[in-house]
């Protein structure tokens, strides 16, 4: 019992070390892992791998209704994984950038392989 009290308490000091000063990036980051797990947020991701997109075009090839289509871009746009930019009268989608892109084309190499 009192071996692994030590190794708990090492394990614990380690990850002081390791995670202290990372705390709030660690956050950051699980708070972005967690908005690509919704399939509605994947499909739009997967449109805007391929390029810049406006509400409108989004909606027609996901199949998302615009309401819900822009609560989940506004939730993508706070968490750093999209960015927009006006053009005209339209907003346009991007991912944020190439780090991004390479993340979730990851997450479909991994997940969905024909």
């Amino acid at each position: 019992m009192t071996g692994s009290f030590q190794i708990d308490e090492t394990l614990k000091e380690s990850l002081e070390i390791l995670f202290g000063r990372r705390a709030e990036r660690i956050e950051k980051a699980a708070r972005c892992l967690k908005v690509f797990a919704h399939p509605a947020r994947m499909k739009i991701l997967c449109v805007l791998r391929v390029g810049e997109c406006s509400v409108l075009n989004l909606s027609n090839y996901t199949g998302i209704e615009q309401a819900p289509l822009s609560q989940h871009l506004s939730l993508l746009k706070d968490r750093g994984i999209v960015v927009s930019r006006r053009s005209g009268n339209y907003v346009l989608y991007s991912l944020a950038n190439d780090q991004m892109s390479q993340l979730f084309e990851m997450i479909q190499e991994i997940y969905c392989k024909d």
